[in-house]
């Protein structure tokens, strides 16, 4: 036994107290009762004690908490009738919560944690099961329980014996599931030094927090926003290190889990249970705010943490899921984060993350509306603060990626300000083009437009569509893409392909007339390629295999281009639309109002030099390029001056 528990220590206690703590532990059954107010005035003396004399009262508390005084759970009842005698457990119950609280509040050697485990832990189960269901027994009493006892344990942290000791006991993983589970509410972020190291104990764990694997992931993403420190708050009082170190074991404590949370240098559109269980929660949100909070702590540890960050931030963002959650992270303050990590002390070890997050991942998400519209918010503050980073190496990183964000944002402002959304007649012996309102929609594809029941009729007889209607879905952007696409943000992307086509349009017309030298206008399409942030366009054969489209659908769509006379031509939209690893082909096709443009640049088309054996337009491949693009800009303001041009 440990010297301090021997009860020859009481003697050093004052006479008064010392007569209480013999009474506490008395065995005279005549005066039952006595010993539990004894107790609770030792426990209220323990807690505003001297030091020293709180440590002499320790072998009182591991007398009481003798496991042979616990009471038959099933035996304990409320007394009935005249018997006003206390029982066994009416005595021992109160006495040992009383001989716990004392214990909690008394500074022990680590060495003592040995002798005192097996009479705490007993105690602290069967008192669990004792007040479950207790309606006495309230949230802030449960939470307080639970708390007390895992940072009692966790006093012997460094004690490899007693540590052995604690982590080989039978359920204690279910107690600290529990503690867990009830601490993410304690406003004092000093209270919440958990850490969880080994995964063996799952079962357990998921029992104590609820059961499954959703349950888990809830409350790391709950403990996690719990933790979160206000970056408003003076950088003065952000040294918190308790605070870097508990998210610090939270994602130490991931890693244990599912280590390839932690494998940037591998990503994957999905995860294992819990990680998509981590996504099914607001995570990249409450990441984003953990970033702000973590890069204004002042500590030596931050840097180390901060590198578990994005190590982690890269994994989740790239899957399906962790895209889609882009505009709730943007929302709560990712770029302007991510931007204070720059002008942080911790940048020169941060550079590499910074810069896959500004030119490989989050670029490629600028063609999302619910993304941009939360960049929106706040923009300006965001590029004012970046005109205080001074890093040479980062400043042409952000110059690049900010430069993109505006562009995009102009869309969005076009788009936003453009109240009526307009259509073509899809009967391509017609391709009337009106406002969105005067066209019926065809109900089994429900992509195609028609100005009126009779156009419906003769594309469905004559145009082919009654063949083809139920093909449709893959290709076409529309209601039934299997992107699951919002009607706006499927209108925005016709926006943006307009945009970027407006913007290139001399260009793009002057490569479909060299490309119209030898092929059919209807045997070319025009690639708009956002898989790199900035768009890339590119005019190509239709049947180019790069493309990788083939059936029905398809086929329909170059027929319809074919046949169009001139006014409608393919564009398709390379765009991520589920992340990086997953590039989609989306058809946007232009449609005129007339095709007197593409008669015009057919028509020029005879006057150039024949195309390459290579099938592609080179940069600058004839001498006469600026006589070209001269010519389609002739074409532009003179016969197609009144074309009607939409996407």
């Amino acid at each position: 036994m440990h010297p301090a528990l021997h009860l020859d220590n009481l003697k050093r206690l004052p006479v008064a107290i010392r007569s209480q703590a013999n009474a506490a532990i008395s065995a005279d059954t005549g005066n039952r009762y006595g010993t539990v107010d004894n107790m609770r005035l030792v426990r209220d003396y323990v807690v505003t004690a001297p030091e020293t004399e709180r440590a002499c009262m320790l072998p009182i508390l591991y007398s009481i908490l003798d496991p042979s005084q616990i009471p038959n759970l099933d035996s304990v009842t409320t007394r009935t009738g005249s018997d006003k005698s206390p029982t066994e457990a009416e005595i021992s119950i109160p006495k040992a919560i009383f001989a716990l609280e004392a214990l909690y509040t008394t500074p022990l050697p680590e060495s003592i944690g040995i002798d005192l485990w097996p009479r705490v832990w007993p105690w602290m189960r069967f008192l669990h099961l004792y007040t479950h269901g207790d309606p006495s027994h309230t949230p802030d009493t449960e939470r307080k329980f639970f708390v007390d006892f895992i940072l009692f344990a966790y006093g012997f942290f460094h004690h490899a014996p007693t540590m052995e000791l604690i982590t080989s006991t039978s359920w204690l993983w279910f107690m600290f599931g529990r503690a867990w589970l009830c601490s993410i509410t304690i406003p004092d972020p000093a209270k919440r030094q958990q850490e969880i190291t080994d995964s063996s104990n799952m079962d357990e764990l998921l029992n104590g927090i609820g059961g499954t694997t959703a349950d888990l992931a809830r409350l790391v993403v709950a403990y996690l926003d719990a933790l979160i420190l206000d970056h408003n708050t003076p950088n003065s009082a952000l040294t918190d290190h308790p605070y870097v170190s508990f998210v610090g074991s939270i994602f130490k404590f991931l890693f244990r889990v599912d280590p390839t949370l932690f494998d940037p240098k591998t990503p994957r559109k999905t995860l294992g249970r819990f990680g998509e269980e981590l996504l099914a929660q607001p995570i990249l949100g409450v990441l984003s705010r953990c970033l702000r909070s973590l890069v204004a702590t002042i500590t030596p540890g931050t840097t180390a943490v901060l590198q578990q960050f994005f190590a982690l931030l890269r994994v989740l963002i790239v899957t399906t899921s962790g895209w889609a959650q882009l505009p709730v992270a943007a929302k709560n303050g990712l770029i302007p984060a991510l931007l204070s990590c720059a002008g942080s002390t911790s940048a020169p070890l941060l550079r590499t993350h910074l810069r896959l997050c500004f030119t490989m991942i989050l670029p490629l998400a600028l063609t999302s509306y619910a993304l941009l519209s939360a960049l929106q918010i706040g923009w300006p503050d965001v590029e004012s603060a970046a005109k205080q980073i001074t890093d040479a190496d980062f400043r042409p990183i952000w110059a690049a990626f900010s430069s993109l964000v505006n562009e995009r944002l102009q869309v969005v402002n076009e788009f936003n300000c453009s109240h009526v959304a307009m259509r073509a007649c899809d009967n391509f012996e017609c391709s009337a083009i009106d406002s969105k309102n005067k066209f019926r929609r065809c109900s089994g594809c429900r992509s195609f437009y028609y100005c009126s029941s009779a156009c419906q009729s003769t594309d469905w007889r004559n145009g082919g569509h009654r063949k083809t209607c139920g093909s449709y879905g893959t290709i076409l952007l529309g209601e039934r893409n299997t992107d699951n696409f919002t009607s706006r943000q499927r209108s925005f992307l016709r926006a943006l392909v307009h945009h970027d086509y407006q913007k290139e349009r001399h260009n793009i017309d002057a490569k479909r007339a060299a490309f119209f030298r030898d092929h059919p206008p209807g045997s070319i399409i025009t690639l708009y390629d956002y898989t790199q942030g900035a768009v890339r366009v590119e005019v190509k054969k239709a049947r180019n295999k790069l493309e990788s489209l083939e059936g029905s659908e398809w086929n329909d769509l170059l027929s319809r281009a074919a046949a169009s006379g001139g006014r409608m031509s393919i564009d398709l939209a390379t765009i991520p639309v589920n992340g990086p690893m997953e590039p989609r082909h989306l058809a946007i096709p232009l449609h005129s109002s007339s095709g007197v443009i593409t008669q015009e640049l057919t028509r020029l088309a005879t006057t150039l030099p024949p195309m390459p054996q290579s099938g592609y337009l080179p940069r600058n491949p004839y001498r006469e390029v600026m006589a070209v693009m001269k010519a389609v800009s002739l074409i532009h303001r003179t016969a197609g001056a009144h074309v009607v041009e939409i996407h």
